[in-house]
């Protein structure tokens, strides 16, 4: 799993720069600071979930498997990534962390990333 940082990538009418500033992964740990952001109708039809913090993840993609993500902490359950392996997430107090799982037939490999290292910056 890394960051995502490629600005030159349309993530849903926002680049990674206009949501993170600073933002690493090293030892299973996330750190940097998410930037409040308003009104990104491209995240959610939901009117509640347009405003906040948000993350930008990437997952190493194997060929035929399929690559799951769970926020600990979070409202929603797993979700299933699209091919790209891109991951956008609301991030509130309450999630601590990011799990990530890769199934390819039986096989199956899960990553955890600690997300308490991050700074939810304040509208």
């Amino acid at each position: 799993m890394a960051v995502f940082d490629d600005d030159t990538v349309d993530l849903l009418g926002k680049v990674a720069s206009d949501l993170m500033d600073g933002v690493a992964i090293a030892d299973g740990e996330a750190t940097g600071t998410l930037k409040y952001v308003d009104d990104y109708t491209g995240f959610s039809g939901d009117v509640s979930e347009q405003s906040g913090n948000y993350l930008v993840l990437i997952a190493e993609s194997v060929e035929g498997a399929t690559i799951t993500a769970e926020l600990t902490g979070g409202i929603h359950g797993p979700v299933t990534l699209d091919d790209d392996g891109i991951l956008i997430a609301r991030i509130t107090d309450s999630v601590t962390a990011v799990t990530f799982t890769t199934t390819k037939g039986t096989d199956s490999k899960t990553t955890v990333i600690d997300l308490t290292g991050l700074t939810l910056a304040d509208s």
